[in-house]
């Protein structure tokens, strides 16, 4: 696994640069740090306080993860001016999917197996490589790379952008890519602090920054989620960080809280709560 790396404050989005390490060591937290904390203390505790590597790897996971390579695959070529068959994805994706596949992947949705999920990826992919072919409505930068940059005094966050892009206009797209079969309403869409974190990090690095867009793909769906952030609901988003970071850094017990998602959690079997 390649290192974390800071955006490069020298650098121009537009020239393609590239990212430099971070060598401080300060608290550092990542959205989804911050989302299993907010989905319950005692997960929280498990992962990043005991640092208990997950017991279960989930279908979900195993889905997710393997589409992501192809999507990166696919635009890795684009920007050498290759155009990715669909047959040739699908090979890939394939290959990938069988090179991490394991029986002992948890499955938790009746009804469902394993070849469920895979045929779930493969129609993803087939509706995104329809739906975008050739894969020249804006120019990668970057794919899936890492950055950490200090949100305030003390503490930094990190992340991981699927895909970085510069459309026609000039404007600096931000691209995420979910295989979850849930499509959020306008007003969860809003409120998603993710891309949000990823956009404070790009103005952080490159100030003279003009529009950015923040795009969600739910591939699900074959459904594409686009939307601006002004200032103001950037600093909210930053604001609101830091209280929650700040709450987890004042925490002195982490409780179990039991939801419907426990079931996907990959710490079920040595919960307390579950066990009782």
């Amino acid at each position: 696994m390649r290192p974390p790396r800071l955006l490069d404050p020298a650098c121009n989005p537009a020239n393609n640069c590239g990212l430099l390490r971070n060598e401080k060591t300060v608290p550092s937290y990542s959205h989804s740090k911050l989302t299993s904390y907010q989905q319950c203390p005692q997960k929280y505790k498990f992962r990043y306080i005991d640092e208990i590597p997950p017991p279960i790897r989930s279908i979900e996971l195993h889905l997710g993860t393997t589409v992501h390579f192809a999507l990166e695959k696919l635009y890795a070529e684009a920007r050498q001016g290759q155009v990715t068959s669909l047959d040739d994805l699908l090979v890939f994706f394939r290959d990938k999917w069988d090179e991490s596949y394991s029986p002992e992947l948890r499955i938790v949705r009746a009804k469902t197996t394993a070849r469920t999920y895979f045929d779930l990826g493969r129609q993803m992919l087939k509706d995104y490589h329809w739906t975008f072919h050739p894969f020249t409505q804006s120019a990668t930068l970057e794919l899936e790379e890492k950055f950490v940059f200090p949100l305030g005094e003390g503490q930094e966050m990190r992340g991981i952008i699927d895909r970085l892009a510069k459309s026609t206009d000039g404007t600096l797209e931000i691209h995420d890519y979910k295989t979850s079969r849930r499509l959020p309403n306008a007003e969860q869409v809003a409120n998603d602090a993710q891309l949000a974190l990823y956009e404070i990090a790009i103005r952080h690095r490159w100030p003279e920054t003009g529009g950015i867009s923040l795009i969600w793909h739910y591939l699900a769906f074959d459904k594409e989620i686009k939307i601006t952030k002004t200032s103001e609901q950037l600093e909210t988003v930053k604001q609101n960080t830091l209280g929650q970071i700040r709450r987890i850094e004042a925490a002195t017990s982490f409780p179990v809280q039991v939801t419907a998602l426990c079931n996907w959690c990959e710490y079920k079997e040595i919960c307390p709560a579950m066990k009782r």
